[in-house]
């Protein structure tokens, strides 16, 4: 029996794209076996001699941060739906 935590764990891609100077737009793909696909464009700074890498990695942690404050707000929202019954 496969582990159901397989079910949760996320393949995610990013990749970076120079738009007005000092600025970029970074396009996420995640996926997972219970979300086909999650995908977004989302805007960071490019600092000079910064590299792609660089900007997609500063990205990812914005994004993991966001993720974790919407998780947080999911918790609370759900656990007053279930309270109202």
């Amino acid at each position: 029996m496969a582990n159901p935590n397989e079910q949760l764990r996320w393949l995610v891609t990013a990749r970076a794209r120079p738009g007005e100077p000092g600025a970029a737009t970074v396009s996420v793909l995640a996926r997972n076996a219970l979300v086909p696909e999650l995908a977004f464009d989302m805007s960071v700074d490019w600092h000079a001699g910064a590299e792609a890498p660089d900007v997609e990695g500063r990205a990812l942690v914005i994004l993991a941060m966001l993720f974790k404050e919407l998780a947080a707000e999911c918790e609370r929202a759900a656990g007053s739906r279930f309270s109202e019954g």
